[in-house]
């Protein structure tokens, strides 16, 4: 007689491009059930741009941190799965985020994802329990919005995709608490005529900082972008101008690292987000120190309780791609293996000055993807993906006003791309 596989249950929490990705992955898998709970009732994660900045509809503190003339910050064509690639804008090669959230609901209908997910329900605590057989599992609390109704289900494994733009950092500045004007975070911005005629101090200029500075270009009278890192190439509007980071707010004035001072109508932090698992029990084993979450190998794995995994923690990387490499499932179907515990901790240890910077991998990104697919005996990513990347890394320095506008082109052997810039 043959032996009965008891499937084991898979929980996935957001439906966002990393949690569409997981579920697009387990669904067909026979070894799995999978359910993918979203508390919103739309499936996109941060794609799914609301005018709404304070609460959505269920109450709950809006998650995405869209505005409305968002143009994608990559080229469209290496922000796809590879198993999807519909995303074919060429000129201008970065799109408009109601195309990205269009290409997300065409991948789950094309892989038909939507039959796995429960919308309107809320997770409210993960917690690690030891079942009968002595197996580790995981008891989920959910809540439907609508009715209000809790239960616990029990579940094998968890993929927490819950994404990492939607709970706003923003450092102590002193005698900001005095500042007479307006305090706002890039996460709440939406759309430039809301600052017509201001003055706006942007404290940031990595991507949100740049963007909406120059979103708001058009508008605000003067916009002071703040920030300590090298000088943007490039020539900016002329009421962009660059200044060195904040020290302190006294009596109306914003004072700079140079002692200069500016006086201003708006405070817009664009300085990032948290990573926030508020369902996550501490017998999880997660912990996040400075935007730092321990203990996990390859940025991915809970080490203590390998039947976890937080999807999407690198930052300052191509997202749907990574997402794409499912290291994780190559583990559960014993096609992969973990190395030693000490080994995976040595691996997790910090290896930047600054704790907030620990999961940013620019550049290290492709050793990163490489090692994930190589660990996990599946396909590398096709090399279009880095090298359009490192194109448009070196366009973006150096034409920074019309970089979104290129033109992408991938030769027909995909070993060479080109950006060009429109004259």
């Amino acid at each position: 007689m043959a032996e009965i596989v008891r499937r084991k249950k898979v929980c996935v929490i957001g439906a966002g491009a990393a949690g569409l990705c997981a579920a697009r992955h387990f669904a067909p898998n026979l070894n799995f059930e999978l359910k993918v709970f979203e508390q919103t009732n739309d499936i996109g994660g941060t794609w799914v741009y609301k005018e709404a900045t304070e609460v959505d509809e269920n109450g709950l503190p809006v998650h995405s941190s869209m505005y409305r003339d968002l143009r994608t910050n990559l080229p469209a064509k290496i922000m796809n799965f590879p198993d999807y690639q519909r995303l074919n804008a060429v000129e201008p090669c970065c799109v408009s985020h109601q195309e990205v959230r269009s290409y997300l609901q065409n991948y789950a209908d094309h892989f038909d994802l939507f039959k796995y997910i429960q919308f309107g329900t809320r997770i409210e605590s993960v917690r690690l329990q030891v079942s009968a057989e002595g197996e580790e599992e995981w008891a989920v609390r959910t809540k439907i919005m609508k009715t209000k109704e809790e239960k616990e289900i029990i579940f094998n494994v968890i993929m927490i995709c819950n994404g990492h733009y939607f709970d706003p950092y923003m450092p102590k500045i002193p005698g900001i608490e005095k500042f007479p004007g307006m305090i706002v975070h890039s996460h709440s911005y939406r759309k430039p005529e809301d600052f017509s005629g201001k003055s706006v101090l942007i404290l940031g200029a990595a991507a949100s900082g740049v963007d909406i500075a120059l979103d708001l270009a058009n508008h605000a009278i003067r916009i002071y972008l703040s920030h300590n890192n090298e000088r943007l190439n490039g020539s900016l509007p002329s009421n962009i101008i660059e200044v060195l980071g904040v020290e302190k707010i006294e009596e109306g004035k914003i004072f700079l690292k140079d002692q200069s001072s500016v006086t201003v109508d708006v405070f817009m932090f664009c300085t990032g987000y948290r990573y926030s698992f508020p369902f996550l029990d501490e017998n999880c084993g997660i912990r996040v120190d400075d935007n730092f979450i321990t203990p996990l190998y390859k940025h991915l794995i809970n080490i203590d309780h390998p039947t976890m995994c937080i999807v999407g923690v690198p930052t300052v990387v191509v997202p749907f791609p990574m997402f794409h490499m499912q290291y994780f499932l190559a583990l559960l179907e014993k096609r992969a293996s973990l190395p030693t515990k000490l080994t995976m901790l040595e691996n997790s240890k910090l290896k930047t000055s600054k704790k907030r910077h620990a999961h940013k991998l620019m550049d290290k990104q492709w050793d990163y993807n490489n090692s994930l697919a190589d660990a996990g005996g599946f396909d590398r990513l096709p090399k279009f993906y880095k090298l359009g990347y490192e194109a448009w890394s070196a366009q973006r320095k150096a034409n920074l006003l019309n970089y979104k506008r290129a033109r992408f082109v991938i030769s027909e052997d995909e070993e060479s791309v080109e950006l060009i810039i429109p004259k």
